[in-house]
């Protein structure tokens, strides 16, 4: 009998969650496809350099050693990766990986073994992973234990914070994406970046405090801060800069500034609006070339408004479906190669124009570049490296 209403695992799901210890959400889901037969149920959680998916104990402080699953190479990594559920026939069943996401933002992957398949149990098992999701996402306000089953490394303080301030890495609304990456994952302390749509705008920040540790880390939250309070009031682009410049020389410590673009995206007609407050300058990617940089007047970094401007040119750009930029911190371009060259921005261009062009999803895009150019680079980075992909495709 096909599975409705309250019997269907997601709605299982969620009734169960409402009453269930957040630290046995694993056990909740397991619960919840019983009655499709489902069992050997996994929660595969993605680790925050997003190389590899580690297994979320079904107890908390169980002892047991955590499965860590490779990105590359695996079916947990193909659902992830690919955002579609994966199932293989087996002699005793199937067994099937489906990606919890949450809108755009991908968090993991569900994995568990069922007697059958069909286009009835796929509807259902992703159901349950975007049911699963959000469940997820309020449970780590109540539990720590999605946060430390994606540590794959311990993590300092300053690492701690820049998360914690982070909206999720991707979102998809109204055509348009945004999906960003940090590195070094566990020790980031100054890059950060943000968002928001309202009334059919996206607006974002990327931002490049100076230093790195725990003073770059409290001063990025300050900036954030400032830009979350401008935007919420209403502020344009040039109010949000001279608030967030404000709020860094209102910083106790010295020195205290960061670099930073601000943009400003209507959906509905691809226009963008931006402006670069000492910042290196986007790359726009359009089919598989990079498009030529405009003559742009930047404006000092943030927190230097006494010795001068801190809003330049306000940038114009009429984006076209398909187009992508890529936004990125001078810890990315600055990393060395083997030869001692700096990696530079004419590699970064062709390697963001080889993957956009590779028609991967945003998140996907986001994941490559970064991955790709640490692989061509010092391991060890003497700076913060922070991509953020901007995509339109209305």
């Amino acid at each position: 009998m096909p599975a409705r209403g309250r019997d269907r695992p997601s709605a299982r799901l969620l009734v169960a969650n409402q009453t269930a210890n957040p630290d046995s959400f694993v056990e909740t889901v397991a619960a919840a496809v019983e009655g499709i037969g489902g069992h050997d149920v996994e929660l595969l959680l993605i680790d925050y350099a997003h190389v590899a998916l580690t297994s979320m104990p079904r107890v908390a402080n169980s002892g047991a050693e955590p499965e860590v699953v490779s990105l590359d190479g695996s079916m947990a990594g193909r659902a992830f990766t690919s955002s579609s559920v994966v199932a293989v026939e087996r002699d005793d069943g199937w067994a099937v990986w489906v990606p919890v996401t949450e809108r755009s933002d991908r968090i993991g992957v569900l994995a568990m073994q069922l007697p059958r398949w069909d286009d009835e149990i796929e509807v259902l098992v992703t159901e349950l992973g975007l049911t699963a999701a959000p469940l997820l996402v309020a449970s780590a306000l109540y539990t720590d234990l999605p946060h430390l089953t994606r540590r794959r490394h311990d993590m300092d303080l300053a690492a701690e914070m820049q998360w914690s301030l982070l909206p999720p890495l991707s979102f998809t609304v109204a055509g348009a994406t945004i999906a960003g990456l940090l590195q070094p994952a566990y020790e980031v302390g100054g890059d950060c970046f943000d968002y928001a749509f309202n009334a059919g705008y996206l607006d974002f920040v990327v931002l490049d405090t100076v230093g790195h540790g725990l003073t770059s880390a409290v001063l990025a939250a300050l900036m954030i801060g400032a830009y979350r309070h401008g935007r919420r009031a209403g502020d344009d682009l040039a109010g949000l800069a001279t608030r967030m410049d404000a709020a860094a020389r209102a910083f106790p410590g010295r020195p205290a500034f960061g670099t930073a673009v601000l943009g400003r995206l209507e959906t509905a007609t691809g226009v963008l609006h931006w402006i670069t407050c000492g910042h290196p300058l986007p790359i726009l990617a359009r089919g598989g070339a990079v498009l030529t940089e405009p003559t742009v007047t930047p404006g000092l970094p943030l927190g230097l408004g006494d010795l001068g401007p801190v809003v330049g040119d306000i940038v114009e750009a009429r984006l076209q479906p398909g187009d992508g930029l890529l936004f990125y911190t001078d810890g990315v371009t600055d990393r060395t190669m083997p030869d001692g060259e700096p990696f530079g921005e004419t590699r970064l261009g062709d390697l963001f124009a080889r993957e956009h062009s590779a028609g991967a999803s945003p998140h996907e895009v986001v994941r490559r570049v970064t991955r790709t150019s640490a692989e061509h680079t010092s391991s060890d980075l003497r700076d913060d490296a922070t991509v953020v992909y901007l995509g339109w495709q209305r």
